[in-house]
């Protein structure tokens, strides 16, 4: 059975040197033969077109007419893939040796797998920033780990969302969703994309053994719409989110304190400890 192909994705909008720093990266750290990378830039006005062109002879560029955001951006880009796989990437990411291997492997177990995601330091502490998402009792997304210096327990864990920042999934399953909800501007549009591939059975796990490091939500206009797309999540979403936060939220609140314990406060920490208790 021959390897499946990846097409890895990429949107842009300015910010040109961490672009620069993170194709690197992938070219460095991955062997593309039989694989493809699109870059589709959404309406850059610093010198990203020209680094674009720079490197055309290695990837695919796309180019929008105006600025339309992550999720109309990472469409048109999926629409005009080959691949089997799907792998979206931010361009604020830097990869390091080793890190596909694990994400792959993990899609291939027989899990029901939708997606997969991996572990992202924070670039300027280097804490981890994310190691899969779990909602809060309002219903609300929140990573998982944050601010841990050490890696989860275990090779992999299922997890309710994970973020879009480096996010595999097979080309059909993201078809056959129609991608990205362009409903959202620039935040929601993963975890809604996850509550959607949950909807149908599927599994979002996280990779333990992928690590790769994060400059933290860098691109330009990343939270000029955060209050819209909340409100149009809960809208959609908050009844099933709320079920998932009333499983998960207590024992990640205390997995979030666990070395800082004297910083919790006392009223979350025994309702959490109530909820634990009560609901396992």
């Amino acid at each position: 059975m021959s390897e499946s192909t990846i097409s890895f994705i990429i949107s842009v909008h300015n910010c040109v040197e961490l672009t620069r720093k993170m194709i690197q990266t992938l070219f460095d750290t991955v062997n593309l033969e039989n694989h493809e990378v699109i870059l589709i830039d959404d309406a850059s006005t610093d010198e990203t077109p020209d680094f674009l062109v720079s490197i055309s002879n290695r990837c695919r560029v796309l180019r929008n007419a105006e600025n339309l955001g992550f999720s109309k951006s990472n469409n048109r880009a999926a629409q005009a893939a080959t691949g089997d796989l799907l792998l979206f990437l931010n361009n604020d990411l830097e990869l390091v040796p080793g890190w596909l291997e694990p994400m792959l492997n993990l899609n291939k177990q027989n899990l029901k797998v939708g997606a997969v995601g991996n572990i992202q330091r924070n670039y300027a502490t280097g804490l981890i920033d994310h190691a899969g998402i779990f909602f809060d009792l309002n219903g609300m997304p929140t990573h998982a780990w944050k601010n841990r210096k050490r890696l989860p327990p275990h090779k992999w864990s299922e997890r309710a969302a994970i973020t879009g920042a480096c996010f595999l999934i097979k080309r059909s399953l993201f078809n056959s969703l129609d991608g990205f909800s362009e409903d959202y501007r620039n935040g929601m549009e993963d975890v809604d994309l996850c509550a959607r591939i949950k909807e149908q059975g599927y599994r979002l796990l996280v990779s333990h053994e992928s690590v790769i490091r994060h400059h933290i939500s860098r691109s330009p206009g990343r939270h000029d719409h955060n209050d819209q797309n909340s409100n149009l999540f809960k809208e959609r979403w908050s009844q099933t989110m709320r079920s998932y936060g009333s499983r998960e939220w207590p024992s990640q609140y205390f997995h979030r304190y666990a070395r800082y314990w004297w910083r919790m406060d006392p009223k979350l920490a025994f309702k959490a400890l109530w909820m634990l208790l009560n609901f396992r």
